[in-house]
């Protein structure tokens, strides 16, 4: 499954500038509005420069549920039909990607450190909410999709190294 993770960061990466703020956006994390409300956006070698990042992790089980939902009403399929699909192994997308996998792509061209913040952390940045999940279908969480970023959340508020952090919890998603 770790190809199929691979291919997904094969896609530009992005920081946004938000008052004093600069965050690296995820999927389901508060993307659309971070991108609605940013001042200034920075992509691939442009991310070199900046010496430190906000990285907001969302509880994973919940943004497990959020992503494949979202993903669903998108291309307008059935949740349990892409829940099966997930669980065979057939389908990966960023939606509901773990957010470890979205730091692999960051570490790609930021090496200095990160602070890990909880998803409520937006509300620091902007009153703005865009894109907010009504009516989810509940669906049972893929652990293979959810235990790298448990991980993440006991670093909440905590300044590190990103190349720390991927080395650190590398072998969970094996």
């Amino acid at each position: 499954m770790l190809i199929h993770w691979n291919n997904l960061i094969n896609t530009d990466c992005l920081i946004v500038k938000i008052g004093p703020h600069t965050v690296y956006p995820i999927f389901r994390v508060g993307y659309s509005t971070l991108l609605s409300v940013c001042d200034q956006k920075y992509v691939n070698n442009q991310i070199k420069k900046i010496d430190h990042i906000d990285v907001m992790i969302r509880d994973p089980e919940e943004r497990f549920v959020s992503g494949v939902n979202e993903y669903c009403r998108q291309n307008k399929l059935q949740v349990d039909e892409v829940y099966k699909a997930i669980q065979n192994g057939d389908l990966v997308d960023r939606h509901f990607a773990p957010q470890y996998i979205w730091l692999m792509h960051l570490s790609k061209y930021h090496k200095a450190s990160i602070t890990i913040r909880p998803f409520n952390y937006i509300n620091k940045i902007t009153n703005a909410h865009k894109n907010k999940s009504k009516n989810k279908i509940s669906i049972p969480v893929c652990r293979s999709f959810v235990a790298v970023d448990q991980c993440l959340t006991k670093h909440y508020n905590q300044t590190m190294s990103l190349d720390e952090i991927i080395r650190r919890y590398r072998n969970v998603l094996s």
